[in-house]
């Protein structure tokens, strides 16, 4: 009987070893079918679309296929960055694919560029016809495209159009912008629009982005070469999200404030014309007027301060020790301290200011910079610059660089991680052009992966027609404000085109109650928070479901509060309010601000499905 029993006990463990060997190859199987999805983004169409049909319900899907052209390309790249930032999920699709894509509410094509001919139009209007969205990123003249895009005709092309009106709102806080911006400057096809042709943006009169129906769908059209422009990102993810039934994006809801050169070596020579000017030393103005209207202007408007600092303005590396400590006592004692305590945080513009590239690495010549000899020159003084303000603030650390000029190469990051491995962050342009112009996206290095990239969006004090549109563009798509200032502006005559610091500081109030007025959701932070936050936002995952009546939107690891905006089509309606998920507010033109407080959220869509 003993032995029979251990016999048992033996044929059940096999056994069970057995299964959880087989469980185990199941689960490799899974995995490596897994890994194929990921390697093999264009997989076939048909087993796509059938796995976004969930018992959950139907997952958007932006389907984008890309040609061979700068204006595909540009385009493309633009709206695959904003869907990214916006966590709304997107993939490749080649032309055999688009032949037998499956018509849905919640699939959207994506063409792109002036390669009409080589799109395969009857399957593409069949997809529509029968009830899939179409989005057209890129004018094009084809009369065959006509009756789908919503065009009775269509002649030539009509360059150098500049501006932006809107007809209807695609977002709060955009403005027109007129003739006289060059923001955008549009080649645009002179076209005659189709009596049901719903016109949203034109540009000195002419259409510019509208939408027609199509049998059970709907077509997109954005009549403009400037969809390759890095600042109309916004407007592509606000125009996506008028095609589907219900369209879900989120924000990261972030608002950075930063001051250049500061705390910085202040001028103690006065010229007399400043002196008539304000009645004081420039000394005593940073100390009793400037710095108290900036403290003033962040506590109306919600500014947390995160200031730059510059060791010397001198163009050579031979301040060191004591003397580099004599020249930053009255910065870092008095301006820096003040920044710290309320709230603001002290990051690096330099051990002077003169940017991080080598005489072989590019530099607009203008700005009479002396390049660094090499690395070892750039860590020595980085190291430097470092030891001084640990000496004077030990508890705290530099975690974010911003580049003089913003102007930085591959040189001056190796340094930068060489000498401070701390810092976390390098803060240069989201939107620029001159030449060394150091432009970013919001991602991590691609050499060091402790190191990301957080982009600054606009700057200034003089709040020129262009600046409250990059910005509005810019919290659009993901919901982040990033501007800078300088001290020193006051004392140019040309960087502050001749304003006194009063209308300067004007100008400034106005940037804040345009950003507080219609987003005071965003989060006032300073920058190694900010790059926290972004970075847990951008690894935090999304699934949004929609159902006939519903949506349900479910997150793993996403940040709390979690801002998302709902668009629904006209007919529809969100209930507003508080509920046991967060809260909803009604935000525009049948859009909806959703402040997430739990991970999971079921929110009803009253209505009937189009």
């Amino acid at each position: 009987m003993k032995k029979q029993t251990i016999q048992l006990s033996l044929f059940l463990f096999i056994l069970l070893i057995g299964m959880v060997a087989l469980l185990q190859l199941v689960r490799v199987e899974q995995f490596h079918r897994w890994l194929s999805a990921q390697a093999s983004p264009n997989l076939e169409v048909e087993t796509m679309t059938a796995e976004k049909t969930t018992a959950e319900g139907e997952e958007l899907m932006i389907y984008i296929h890309q040609n061979d052209s700068a204006l595909s390309e540009g385009a493309i790249e633009n709206l695959t960055y904003s869907l990214d930032y916006a966590k709304v999920p997107h993939q490749a699709i080649t032309v055999e694919e688009i032949e037998s894509l499956e018509p849905s509410p919640y699939s959207v094509l994506v063409l792109a560029g002036e390669h009409s001919r080589e799109w395969p139009k009857e399957a593409v209007s069949r997809f529509v016809e029968q009830g899939g969205r179409l989005f057209i990123a890129g004018r094009f003249i084809n009369p065959e495209w006509n009756d789908l895009i919503g065009l009775t005709d269509v002649e030539d092309f009509k360059d150098d159009i500049f501006g932006i009106t809107f007809e209807q709102e695609l977002f709060p806080g955009y403005i027109d912008l007129p003739s006289s911006s060059t923001l955008f400057s549009h080649s645009i096809a002179d076209v005659t629009l189709s009596e049901n042709a719903e016109v949203y943006l034109r540009t000195e009169g002419e259409p510019l982005m509208w939408t027609h129906r199509f049998g059970e769908g709907k077509v997109l059209f954005w009549n403009t070469t400037t969809v390759a422009d890095k600042n109309s990102r916004g407007l592509l993810l606000q125009s996506m999200s008028l095609l589907p039934p219900t369209f879900v994006s989120a924000q990261a809801a972030i608002k950075v404030m930063h001051i250049d050169d500061f705390p910085a070596p202040v001028p103690f020579n006065t010229s007399a014309e400043f002196e008539a000017e304000y009645g004081m030393s420039v000394k005593d103005f940073y100390s009793h007027v400037w710095w108290e209207d900036m403290r003033e202007l962040g506590e109306k408007y919600d500014f947390t301060y995160t200031g730059y600092m510059i060791g010397t303005y001198r163009d050579d590396t031979e301040l060191e020790g004591e003397p580099l400590l004599d020249v930053s006592r009255f910065p870092m004692l008095y301006f820096g301290r003040k920044l710290l305590k309320n709230g603001g945080e002290i990051g690096l513009h330099g051990y002077n200011h003169q940017s991080l590239v080598t005489a072989d690495e590019p530099i607009d010549p203008g700005l009479g910079y002396r390049p660094w000899e090499d690395q070892e020159q750039m860590v020595k003084a980085l190291k430097d610059v470092q030891k001084s303000f640990s000496y004077y603030f030990p508890e705290e650390e530099l975690k974010t660089y911003v580049p003089p000029s913003n102007v930085l190469n591959r040189t001056g990051i190796n340094a930068l991680h060489e000498a401070l491995p701390e810092m976390g962050t390098i803060a240069g342009l989201y939107i620029g052009g001159e030449t060394g112009s150091f432009v970013q996206e919001y991602e991590f290095d691609e050499v060091y992966p402790d190191l990301y990239h957080f982009p600054r969006i606009t700057s200034g004090y003089i709040d020129e027609m262009d600046d409250p549109f990059l910005q509005t563009d810019a919290i659009a798509n993901m919901g982040v404000f990033a501007h800078f200032i300088h001290p020193d502006d006051v004392l140019d005559s040309y960087r502050s085109l001749g304003k006194n610091w009063t209308g300067m500081r004007d100008k400034l109030g106005e940037i804040g109650e345009h950003i507080q007025s219609n987003y005071p959701y965003l989060e006032a932070m300073t920058q190694s928070n900010a790059t926290k936050k972004m970075v847990q936002y951008q690894q935090s995952e999304l699934d949004v479901f929609y159902r006939e009546g519903d949506i349900v939107i479910k997150g793993e690891g996403i940040v709390e509060p979690s801002h998302l905006f709902i668009r629904v089509e006209e007919g529809k309606s969100i209930d507003t309010g508080e509920f046991s998920f967060g809260k909803v507010e009604s935000y525009g033109d049948r859009l909806y601000l959703l402040t997430l407080t739990e991970p999971e959220a079921t929110i009803e869509v009253k209505g009937e499905e189009s």
